[in-house]
């Protein structure tokens, strides 16, 4: 992809927020640059929500690559308990051994990507299901875009009061 390529609409799953953990939901988000304002369309099942943003509000932009963890977690768990079914059994442990490297294996291999944008009193999440370069340059096209909108050059100065002499 080239570098000066301007991207200003992304698609993927939206993202839910459960405790300290980002899930994706059903459903797609659309996020697209229209003007000063960051707007997102969220259509989950009967509904559709829409957010806007102004760009000038914009924190910070955040991409993340992981594997699932739950599922790593949970491979492990499955490995420790075939040592403990391989003095019963050498099939059982032998299945369990089998299914943990697998389950391991998938969550390392198929990593969950990301793109938070957050704001104020806002954050956009969108799980990632292109190319991860298309998204980092939505995010470098957003954050240009709010530097330029924040620069001091930009924001109208203020009247200046005069003085009534008496």
């Amino acid at each position: 992809m080239r570098a000066n390529q301007q991207v200003m609409e992304i698609t993927g799953a939206p993202g839910q927020v459960w405790g300290y953990s980002l899930i994706p939901a059903r459903g797609t988000i659309s996020v697209k640059i229209t003007g000063d304002t960051l707007v997102g369309t969220t259509k989950t099942g009967l509904e559709k929500k829409e957010t806007w943003i102004r760009i000038q509000n914009i924190d910070s932009v955040e991409t993340l690559e992981a594997p699932i963890y739950a599922l790593f977690g949970f491979g492990l768990f499955l490995s420790f308990s075939a040592l403990g079914a391989f003095s019963n059994s050498s099939l059982l442990g032998l299945i369990l051994v089998v299914i943990a490297v697998a389950l391991i294996v998938y969550a390392i291999t198929n990593k969950r990507r990301y793109l938070a944008i957050y704001s104020h009193r806002n954050t956009m999440i969108v799980f990632m299901n292109k190319s991860p370069e298309i998204y980092q340059q939505f995010a470098m096209n957003v954050l240009a875009l709010s530097r330029k909108l924040n620069a001091p050059g930009s924001i109208p100065a203020k009247q200046s009061q005069t003085t009534i002499q008496s």
